[in-house]
């Protein structure tokens, strides 16, 4: 008589398997929340500085309205970062980490790579976009016009906010 095996399930419907890959990506997204989050403040700072005509963060305290636009473009950007990190798509034959041939957090560090150069990139692109905007003035627009008033200055940082969380989402989503 042979003796008959019960074949193992696949690995996607191990539970095992399913809250291994459940926790690493919730601690994936969760550490790389918290640096997004520093580097969106970092991003502040650097826009404060690369635009001295606007005080940015000066010009935003202290008022309810700019204080909010300011809250909502760092919900949209933390938003972007966390979306990023969930789908960010790991090397073939990688999904927990665990007993695979690569290891996770080389390809964190890559990816960390990969969002710190996204960060560069939008200092850059913000750097050439006032450079050009204060010195050409297309259209008769001044862009240190916006210093003039909090709500103007606060949509001015939100812009920066969102467009610095589009930036880092794609640097998130590149393969390594």
């Amino acid at each position: 008589m042979i003796p008959l095996q019960v074949p193992l399930p696949p690995g996607t419907f191990d539970p095992t398997v399913f809250l291994t890959n459940l926790v690493w990506t919730l601690v994936r997204s969760f550490v790389t929340f918290i640096i997004c989050f520093g580097i969106g403040l970092a991003g502040l700072r650097a826009l404060d500085w690369l635009t001295p005509g606007i005080k940015e963060l000066r010009e935003i305290s202290h008022e309810p309205l700019p204080t909010a636009l300011f809250a909502f473009g760092m919900f949209v950007f933390l938003s972007l970062a966390f979306l990023g990190s969930v789908t960010a798509p790991l090397p073939i034959g990688v999904s927990s980490g665990l007993g695979s041939a690569v290891n996770p957090w080389v390809v964190f560090a890559y990816r960390l790579i990969a969002v710190l150069a996204g960060f560069l990139i939008s200092l850059i692109f913000a750097a050439i976009f006032y450079e050009v905007l204060s010195r050409i003035a297309p259209f008769g627009i001044e862009l240190n016009d916006v210093n003039t008033n909090s709500v103007a200055t606060a949509l001015y940082t939100t812009g920066y906010i969102i467009f610095l969380g589009v930036i880092l989402y794609g640097s998130l989503l590149l393969p390594v």
